[in-house]
């Protein structure tokens, strides 16, 4: 009897044991492993954000790009999303430097500042020139290379400025920036004006002596040049009109703080000459030279 009371007594006690340990157990288990599971997260968010400045020193961002994306030199956008030209690889570039996610999206010119105005977009990349409508309407980064309208002849005529060409034929692109003041200087002095939807076009004709001279920017004359062997132009000292390119972004504090950070990584790259290699490539001419104070 007293053997099955003590047998009884110490399952009893043992049973007890037990129950306490577990108990105890469970709680401080709960409380280690929920402390540990909001240290994990803080100190994981506390690297992410220290990673941010350590890493690229620009914030985390995703940027949505609006381009037209019609031609190179400027910018391409192939039926299968690949992105050539001047703007591709600048971005290919900014996005390795800053760590942005970079999307891009095409619409036509007119309807890029569209997409901009109600943030469907974050960025025109399409290189633009910088006018003061634009500039009032629009927060725009520092100018990341310089353009200029321009007039060229071929190299064997005798013609040394807009004065010389009195009679003549003036060619231009039809909706350039060039063309209202070609038009104007027309009817001043005294030549007629064509006007070709493709600058390649009228540059051919100039190259084969059906027009006299051409109005047209520095970048297209390069190109057309180092890709047509016969081409032998020469430019008239004098541009029509120089112009800085650059970004926009809506005028917003997001978009003046994105702006911002843009204009940084434009310096950096300025400074060390990638926009200079990358104008070289498209241009072939370092059109960071053209850039106005």
């Amino acid at each position: 009897m007293k053997r099955r009371l003590l047998a009884v007594l110490l399952a009893a006690a043992m049973a007890m044991t037990a129950a306490g340990c577990g108990n105890s157990s469970s709680d401080d288990s709960g409380k280690a492993e929920s402390g540990k599971e909001d240290s994990g997260t803080d100190e994981k968010e506390s690297e992410g954000s220290s990673d941010e400045g350590t890493d690229t020193g620009y914030s985390d961002r995703r940027v949505t790009l609006v381009t037209s994306g019609t031609g190179e030199p400027y910018t391409l956008l192939a039926d299968d999303g690949t992105w050539t030209g001047i703007d591709a690889e600048m971005w290919a570039e900014i996005e390795k430097r800053t760590g942005w996610e970079v999307e891009v999206k095409q619409a036509a010119f007119d309807a890029m500042w569209g997409e901009l105005d109600t943030a469907r977009a974050d960025v025109v990349a399409n290189c633009t020139a910088v006018k003061p409508e634009r500039v009032e309407k629009y927060n725009a980064t520092i100018p990341y290379y310089g353009d200029a309208q321009c007039v060229i002849v071929n190299n064997s005529s005798s013609y040394k400025t807009v004065q010389d060409l009195k009679g003549k034929v003036v060619g231009c692109t039809n909706g350039q920036a060039a063309q209202t003041i070609i038009e104007d200087l027309g009817a001043e002095i005294g030549f007629e004006v064509k006007l070709y939807e493709d600058s390649a076009v009228g540059m051919n004709d100039l190259m084969l002596e059906r027009i006299d001279a051409y109005a047209n920017t520095t970048t297209n004359v390069n190109a057309f040049s180092h890709n047509n062997e016969g081409a032998d132009f020469r430019f008239f000292e004098e541009n029509l009109m120089a112009n800085n390119v650059a970004y926009f972004l809506a005028k917003t504090d997001e978009g003046a703080a994105l702006r911002d950070e843009l204009n940084k990584v434009l310096q950096e790259m300025l400074d060390d000459g990638t926009i200079a290699k990358i104008t070289e490539k498209w241009m072939y001419a370092d059109m960071t030279q053209l850039i106005q104070e």
